[in-house]
């Protein structure tokens, strides 16, 4: 008779878990679809206000060959100086933890002259860190990024 409630609670328990498990990784592509549509708005609005609207007030930047930055209104100061030039990112994976409450994305950037043009100036990879506060909506806490050198055209042609 006590093997009937074991077992029933051993289910109710793997079900929890797997249920857990399933929660997180639908929260891991929603938070994927968050870090799309905050490229999309750095292309749309300018990459200065896209940030300032998606990160946290204590944020931190690690921009690549700079030093760090911290705060909401310091990155978008330092992201005006962009001008014309515009940041484009492709997000490629996100994890998010069993709290639900952090999560990380990482993808390739690209650096334009300007919205209108194609024209690369730089381009690297980064591993953002993001916060969801107690509103459900994500926050970017810290960006971490790096800038690869640019591949030859006679070296990409002949490997």
């Amino acid at each position: 008779m006590r093997l009937v409630p074991l077992g029933f609670l051993l289910v109710l328990m793997l079900t929890a878990c797997s249920g857990s498990a399933a929660t997180q990784a639908a929260e891991a592509q929603r938070l994927l679809q968050v870090d799309r549509a905050f490229a999309a708005s750095s292309l749309d609005q300018g990459t200065a206000a896209a940030f300032f609207a998606n990160i946290t007030e204590d944020a931190l930047e690690l921009p690549a060959n700079a030093a760090p930055v911290q705060g909401r209104k310091r990155i978008r100061d330092r992201l005006d100086n962009l001008g014309a030039q515009v940041l484009d990112w492709t997000p490629q994976q996100a994890e998010v933890s069993r709290s639900l409450d952090l999560g990380w994305t990482w993808g390739e950037w690209r650096l334009y002259r300007s919205a209108a043009s194609k024209e690369v100036m730089a381009r690297g990879k980064y591993l953002n860190v993001w916060k969801r506060g107690t509103d459900g909506v994500w926050k970017l806490a810290a960006d971490i990024g790096n800038q690869l050198e640019e591949v030859p055209q006679e070296s990409a042609s002949s490997s």
